[in-house]
């Protein structure tokens, strides 16, 4: 199997189990970043496969994601960590603006990924795309803005919140991330 193939079957198959203490809301935060790792890796292999392929299992994968699994966690992340984080946020961490950023940028995901839904159900029941290089134009946007995103996130938001919040804090963020599964769960069913 050629290096391309080889990328493409791994990305095919689901992201394997990785041990992760549930009871640790930032190991939980980062496990999700990992989720949207690999979600941008599945959407690469769906671009980079038009015109000639269609990836029908792995746009309804995407879709799966983009709809339960990312409103989820920009939900957890503005009402249950930002708060927490700007309560214990020194002055130098500049944490207001730095929220302000992944604030908008979340709206932004958001409006973008209703948009790449659409597109990817309609390739997800085998409907190739009218014109594929703008859908595969479009997909590349979201997840390069996406992987930028999950990127300082991961080197900033989360080392910032393992060094400023106590463990109250953080038994706080575990029930109020609970609460926003059962809340958003409930509500997509």
């Amino acid at each position: 199997m050629a290096d391309n193939e080889t990328e493409r079957a791994s990305v095919g198959s689901s992201l394997a189990p990785v041990p992760v203490d549930v009871d640790n809301p930032l190991d939980v935060l980062e496990h999700e970043h990992l989720r949207q790792k690999w979600l941008c890796d599945v959407l690469e292999t769906i671009a980079d496969g038009l015109p000639g392929k269609l990836e029908a299992a792995l746009a309804k994968t995407a879709v799966d994601i983009l709809k339960t699994e990312a409103p989820l966690h920009h939900e957890q992340e503005e009402t249950c960590l930002f708060p927490l984080l700007t309560q214990r946020a020194q002055p130098e961490d500049n944490i207001e603006a730095v929220i302000r950023q992944l604030t908008r940028e979340h709206l932004a995901d958001d409006t973008y990924s209703s948009d790449l839904i659409h597109l990817l159900e309609e390739m997800a029941e085998g409907n190739r795309p009218i014109n594929p290089e703008m859908a595969g134009y479009m997909i590349r946007g979201f997840l390069e803005s996406y992987r930028r995103h999950i990127a300082f996130e991961d080197l900033v938001i989360l080392p910032l919140a393992r060094s400023r919040l106590t463990d109250c804090d953080l038994n706080k963020l575990h029930s109020c991330m609970q609460e926003c599964q059962r809340r958003i769960g409930n509500h997509q069913n």
